[in-house]
């Protein structure tokens, strides 16, 4: 059973009136516009590491094949095309081999060596700058043999930061909600669709999972008890917890920013409104009157603001509001509708599900000018969500047949990252914590 925005909108009016009465390929620099307006990318030569004698190839090439993927998906890194490399004489002469680098197009080299260390590999990594022949980043890992791809994926979180400020998403895990097994569960994979992990066995419906900021628990609506109900999963001690179960719609939920706090969509007194309680559950507040459908509440990234979906208007549309219900504003406007909003890691940009036509498309939004920018892509294509340094967006679609979750790279192509059953509802975290 998959449930598709507008069926997820119908059941809130539905259950409301009961209790109440990817795509073709973006080019690059619409991407870095949708993403990250203002980037611009690094030109970075990356021959592959050199592998020291007494280490396998089968524990060097993994750990490769990772890095490569990684530094093609890093939105401020522009790889330099590897056939050029063969046209790259060595020379014993620092300022030689740095010029014929520059030759091909180079800004910085990156280069390495890997070496098995008994149980462990040991990889060095240095990022030279070809113009002022420094060093612009050194630094050494260590890694089981089993983790290889660990190590890989830090080097290319840390020299994201270097260009950027703020650390890659390549550590990072998406949760999602996934039938493959029969019934809608929630799952966990790494951020590039790698090792999924199914998180519950309740034979029930899930959906709407989000993740904690310190990535150690998810929220999500669950009617394991007959209704929707709102839970709180630790996945690395598998505990579970019924945090809201007052009837009616209970759904949405999401974290603030400080961890403290859980805005939802819930219809405990008749109409679906915006509440917040907290993490621990508890007693719930109301911050929504109006006498329309409020859903889908976001935060922005301060705490101060939440956005939410409501439609007061006629039809579905963005509003945002001061973290205490007060200053409501309408944030989207020049489409019949749009929902699912998520806030951009910077707070100035969302991006959210409208409609073109009939088909569901992304859209991001810019907070201050309402400026919207449609992501055309084929098949129906809903639920966006940033990766956690804002470079990437995952999102659910139907473009190769029933929904799957995909992502965007660095070149603003859209990648595939589950194919069994159908999977929706993708969340992203950063944090580290966890399985």
């Amino acid at each position: 059973m998959t449930l598709t925005t507008t069926a997820r909108f119908l059941i809130l009016m539905a259950v409301s009136a009961l209790t109440a009465f990817p795509a073709a390929a973006q080019g690059d620099d619409l991407y870095l516009e949708i993403t990250q307006p203002g980037l611009r990318r690094v030109a970075v030569a990356t021959p592959p590491f050199l592998i020291l004698p007494g280490t396998p190839i089968d524990v060097a090439l993994p750990f490769q094949e990772t890095l490569d993927a990684d530094l093609l998906a890093a939105a401020p890194i522009a790889i330099v095309e590897p056939r050029l490399y063969a046209l790259v004489e060595d020379d014993p002469r620092p300022e030689v081999l740095h010029q014929r680098w520059r030759a091909v197009g180079a800004q910085f080299l990156l280069g390495g060596t890997i070496v098995q260390a008994g149980g462990q590999v040991v990889v060095e990594a240095r990022l030279v700058d070809l113009v002022s022949g420094e060093l612009a980043f050194a630094k050494r890992y260590r890694a089981g043999l089993s983790a290889t791809s660990i190590a890989a994926h830090t080097i290319a979180n840390d020299l994201v930061q270097v260009f950027t400020g703020r650390p890659g998403p390549f550590l990072s895990r998406i949760a999602f909600v996934s039938d493959r097994t029969g019934h809608p569960e929630l799952w966990m994979m790494n951020w590039d669709g790698s090792e999924p992990r199914q998180l519950t066995k309740h034979n029930s419906i899930a959906l709407a999972p989000t993740w904690s900021p310190d990535g150690r628990h998810l929220v999500f609506t669950s009617f394991l008890r007959g209704t929707p109900a709102l839970y709180l999963l630790t996945p690395a001690e598998g505990y579970l917890k019924l945090l809201w179960d007052q009837g009616g719609v209970n759904s949405s939920a999401a974290f603030s920013p400080d961890g403290k706090t859980i805005a939802f969509a819930s219809s405990v007194d008749g109409n679906v409104d915006i509440w917040v309680m907290p993490t621990e559950g508890g007693e719930g507040h109301r911050l929504t009157t109006a006498n329309a459908i409020d859903t889908q509440p976001t935060w922005a990234p301060n705490g101060r603001q939440i956005a939410f979906t409501s439609a007061r208007s006629g039809s579905p549309q963005i509003y945002q509001m001061d973290a205490d219900g007060t200053n409501v504003r309408r944030v989207t406007f020049g489409g019949s509708f749009h929902d699912e909003a998520t806030f951009s890691d910077d707070g100035m940009r969302i991006v959210c599900t409208t409609k073109v036509g009939s088909i569901f498309q992304l859209a991001t939004v810019d907070i201050i000018s309402g400026t919207r920018t449609v992501i055309p892509g084929p098949g129906s294509n809903e639920s966006p969500t940033f990766s956690p340094d804002g470079s990437m967006i995952a999102f659910e679609s139907s473009r190769t047949g029933p929904p799957q979750i995909f992502i965007t790279d660095a070149a603003g192509a859209p990648h595939q990252l589950t194919d069994k059953g159908s999977n929706h509802s993708p969340a992203w975290t950063g944090a580290s914590a966890g399985p």
